[in-house]
């Protein structure tokens, strides 16, 4: 086979695994996003448990403030009911203080459910801590697992595009040319395809018989009539050979 033609066919197994680890690469948010995903299907019920224990607490502080102030309140109703002079602000001040022990009273009822929800999901979390630390565990092992196989990705993609370089640089300038601009123009990349079966693999459109023996001599570089791909042949004691 023509040294030319060899080089683009390693060339296009090349640029192909380029394209294969940048879409990789380019998912990356998708892939975290699935292992985020996983965890939070895993850890559903002990996610609803801490938002349960963070609920009660948040609960519990608007009550204790709320509190605060109606105690004020009851404080300054007593105040006004030592001071007042005559029956109409001494009745108001009697009011203002049983509203304000009623109030009271009610949220002492709320922040006792609270505090026994509160209980209640702390106890169960602490139960289940063992379970909590392996879904941590298996979950932040994956992102590590996922971080070292986007890093050598990376590495990989690098050396990959340093050696499509080297290659495309030692062609020919009219075949260099010739391959850019239909490895640009195409959206899949390929500019060189096989031929097989008397046909183009890369736009399936059946071959000449004088054009295929051509491809298959692999003695000059044979372009498809059709959609322009540098065509190759492999022969049939190299099928399992893998096309680029």
């Amino acid at each position: 086979m023509k040294a030319e033609l060899e080089q683009l066919i390693a060339l296009q197994r090349n640029d192909t695994n380029i394209r294969r680890l940048q879409a990789e690469l380019d998912a990356i948010p998708q892939r975290r996003a699935e292992i985020e995903k996983e965890f939070d299907q895993r850890a559903f019920e002990i996610k609803a448990l801490e938002s349960q224990r963070d609920a009660a607490r948040e609960a519990r502080l608007r009550l204790d403030a709320e509190m605060a102030e109606q105690r004020t309140r009851a404080e300054k109703a007593e105040r006004d009911l030592m001071s007042s002079t005559n029956s109409k602000a001494y009745e108001a001040a009697i009011r203002e203080a049983d509203a304000a022990r009623k109030h009271i009273s009610e949220l002492e009822t709320k922040m006792l459910e609270q505090m026994e929800a509160l209980e209640q999901a702390e106890k169960t979390l602490a139960e289940r801590e063992p379970e909590v630390t392996r879904l941590r565990g298996e979950h932040d092992e994956a992102l590590v697992a996922f971080g070292v196989q986007t890093d050598r990705q990376t590495e990989e993609l690098a050396a990959l595009r340093a050696e499509s370089a080297r290659m495309i640089n030692e062609l020919p300038p009219a075949l260099k040319s010739h391959y850019d601009r239909i490895s640009s123009r195409i959206r899949d990349g390929v500019a060189v395809a096989e031929a097989r079966k008397n046909s183009c693999t890369a736009c399936f459109m059946s071959l000449r018989p004088e054009m295929m023996a051509k491809i298959r001599r692999g003695d000059e570089i044979i372009t498809c009539d059709n959609c322009s791909r540098i065509l190759y042949y492999v022969p049939a004691e190299q099928a399992q050979t893998t096309a680029p």
